[in-house]
C-alpha cells in the first residue's frame, strides 16, 4: 500500500472540505454582503493556518488517536477509512446534499475499524462522544445566536440595514474568529489524518502534527474552495433566512464562542452545522415565521443520516480491503 496514495487521498478528503465546508462558511460569511468574497477566501486561509498555532491541536489529537488505536493501526487501515469517507463525502456531494465532514470521517472509521481489527478495538466510547459534541454544540449554537440576536436587539434597537454596514470592523472580526475556529476543529481533521498516515508508515505508533501539515491542509482546502464551493454556497444561500449585516455579526459571534470553546477542550464539532444552527437561532429571535422551517429540517435529517451512510461503506470498504489481502 502506498504511502503517496494516502497521502493523496488526505489531500482530496481536504479538497473536499473546501467544496463543501468552504461553500457553507462562504454561503454565511458572505452572504450579508459586507465583505467582497475575495476577501472572504482570504480571510478563510489565513485564520486557517492561523489557528492551530492559537489554539492548539487537540481536535487533532482526538480524531487521529481517539476513534481507533494506534498500535493497531497499519496503512491499509488508514488508506480504507480515507476511501469510505470520500466514498460518502462525493455521494452526499453529487446528491447536492447538505453533509457533516466530521461525522462521514468518524463513521467511516468506526466501520472500517470493526471489520479490519475488530468491533472490540474501536473505542465506541469516543465515536459516542464526537456524536455527542456534535449534537450538544448544535444545540449550543442555536441558543447562543437567538440570546446573541436579543441583546442585541435590546442595546441597539432596530438597526437598518444602512446601519448594520457601519459595522465592517466588526463583521471582520467575528467572521475572523468563526474562520479561526474552524481552523482549530474542522480543519484538523485533515491534520489528524496527515498525522496518522505518517505515523503509521514511519514512525509506528506515534503521533505528531508537524508545521507542514498545515501548509498541506491549507492549500488543499483553498483549492477545493476556490474549485466550487461557490456551487455549493449559491444551493444553500439564504434558504434558511435571508439576513442583514446585524444578523450576520450576531451569528457569527455565536458560532465563534461555540466553536472555539470546543476546540480548546478536544471536542470535535462541524463549524457549517454550527453556522446553520445559531442562523435559525437568530433567525427565531428576528422573524420566527421567516425562518425556512422544511429546509432547516431536510438539513438535519441529511446530517443525521451521514454517519450511518459512512459507518455502512466504511464496513463494505474495510471488507474488500480484507479480501483484496490488505490488512
Amino acid at each position: 500500500m502506498s504511502v503517496l496514495a494516502a497521502y493523496a487521498l488526505v489531500a482530496i478528503f481536504a479538497a473536499l472540505s473546501g467544496l463543501n465546508d468552504g461553500g457553507n462558511l462562504l454561503a454565511v460569511l458572505a452572504s450579508s454582503r459586507i465583505l467582497p468574497v475575495a476577501v472572504v477566501i482570504a480571510e478563510i486561509g489565513t485564520c486557517m493556518a492561523a489557528a492551530p498555532f492559537l489554539v492548539g491541536t487537540r481536535v487533532a489529537h482526538t480524531i487521529g488517536a481517539g476513534i481507533l488505536p494506534l498500535w493497531a493501526l497499519s496503512l491499509p487501515v488508514v488508506t480504507a477509512a480515507l476511501v469510505a469517507t470520500l466514498v460518502t463525502l462525493a455521494v452526499c456531494y453529487l446528491s447536492k446534499l447538505p453533509t457533516s465532514i466530521t461525522f462521514a470521517l468518524v463513521g467511516a472509521m468506526g466501520g472500517v475499524g470493526a471489520v479490519m481489527l475488530g468491533m472490540d478495538r474501536v473505542h465506541w466510547a469516543s465515536v459516542g462522544r464526537v456524536a455527542g459534541w456534535l449534537v450538544l454544540s448544535v444545540v449550543l449554537a442555536g441558543g447562543a445566536g437567538y440570546a446573541a440576536h436579543v441583546v442585541a436587539r435590546v442595546l441597539l434597537g432596530r438597526v437598518s440595514a444602512r446601519a448594520g454596514r457601519a459595522a465592517l470592523w466588526t463583521e471582520i472580526a467575528t467572521s475572523a474568529c468563526v474562520c479561526i475556529g474552524y481552523g482549530a476543529n474542522d480543519a484538523e481533521k485533515t491534520l489528524g489524518l496527515l498525522a496518522l498516515v505518517t505515523g503509521v508508515s514511519h514512525h509506528h505508533g506515534t503521533f505528531h502534527v508537524a508545521p507542514w501539515m498545515v501548509g498541506f491542509s491549507t492549500a488543499a482546502f483553498l483549492i477545493g474552495l476556490c474549485a466550487g464551493g461557490w456551487r455549493v454556497a449559491r444551493t444553500i444561500q439564504g434558504h434558511v433566512f435571508r439576513i442583514r449585516p446585524i444578523h450576520a455579526v450576531m451569528n457569527e459571534f455565536a458560532t465563534a464562542a461555540v466553536v472555539i470553546a470546543a476546540s480548546s477542550l478536544g471536542g470535535p464539532v462541524s463549524t457549517t452545522q454550527a453556522l446553520d444552527s445559531s442562523l435559525v437561532g437568530v433567525g427565531a429571535s428576528a422573524h420566527a415565521r421567516r425562518v425556512r422551517w422544511r429546509v432547516v429540517r431536510k438539513m438535519a435529517g441529511v446530517w443525521l443520516m451521514t454517519m450511518p451512510l459512512a459507518f455502512l461503506v466504511g464496513c463494505v470498504t474495510g471488507q474488500l480491503f480484507v479480501w483484496g489481502g490488505y490488512r
